[in-house]
């Protein structure tokens, strides 16, 4: 049983137990998707995706205001991290965000938004 399970069933793990999964716990991927979201643009491109469902580069391009290379780039990153996947549609890649975890992060961020201090 995990942690988390045990925590809702009110079987809390003693010390031992926890530190040991917490050590066997690896992190990789979920700290790869963490990388990836923490460019900016990237995040930009993410959070307009959930927004309108998916998207092709260059409406992405022309709502960003990057060029297509830029934008390509960006995505490349995104879709080789298991963010982001895609799919023809005639002449066009449409663009759509795939990972749940990361329908999280976003959903996340834009709850705390205004709880967020100014860095600017």
């Amino acid at each position: 049983m995990s942690v988390a399970a045990e925590r809702e069933t009110g079987d809390m793990p003693d010390k031992e137990e926890l530190f040991r999964e917490i050590k066997l716990k690896e992190f990789s991927k979920e700290a790869e998707i963490l990388k990836a979201l923490g460019h900016p643009i990237r995040l930009k491109i993410v959070y307009g995706l959930l927004k309108v469902g998916g998207c092709n580069v260059k409406n992405m391009q022309e709502c960003l205001g990057l060029h297509q290379a830029t934008v390509s780039q960006h995505l490349i990153h995104l879709k080789s991290r298991g963010i982001i996947d895609s799919t023809r549609q005639g002449l066009q890649m449409i663009y759509r965000v795939t990972n749940p975890l990361v329908k999280c992060i976003v959903d996340t961020i834009e709850e705390d938004d205004e709880d967020l201090p100014d860095l600017e």
